[in-house]
């Protein structure tokens, strides 16, 4: 599979991610609401420092996709590929600090 270098912004940074063709959206829609759960935490401002920002984010993210109601339709591939771009995007954050 094909992919291309898509730039995202998180907490106003920009970054290159590679990403499959035709799958764009889902990674434009990944980072949007990883940016709504970052927004969140840092409103709440219990949580310093952006490492641990990113972390909680990605475990409040993972947390809410595991406890969905059994009886809602889940799509396993796409909960892998979501929760693998998120990886890849906290490995990109904490490289670059």
């Amino acid at each position: 599979m094909s992919s291309k270098n898509i730039t995202v912004t998180i907490m106003a940074r920009e970054f290159i991610v590679a990403c499959p063709e035709g799958q764009e959206k889902s990674l434009l829609d990944s980072v949007q609401y990883l940016n709504q759960k970052i927004d969140l935490i840092q409103s709440q401002g219990s949580i310093v420092g952006i490492d641990r920002i990113i972390i909680m984010a990605a475990l409040n993210i993972t947390n809410e996709l595991l406890n969905q109601n059994s009886s809602e339709s889940f799509d396993l591939s796409q909960f892998r590929h979501k929760i693998s771009s998120i990886e890849h995007q906290i490995d990109e954050v904490l490289a670059q600090n």
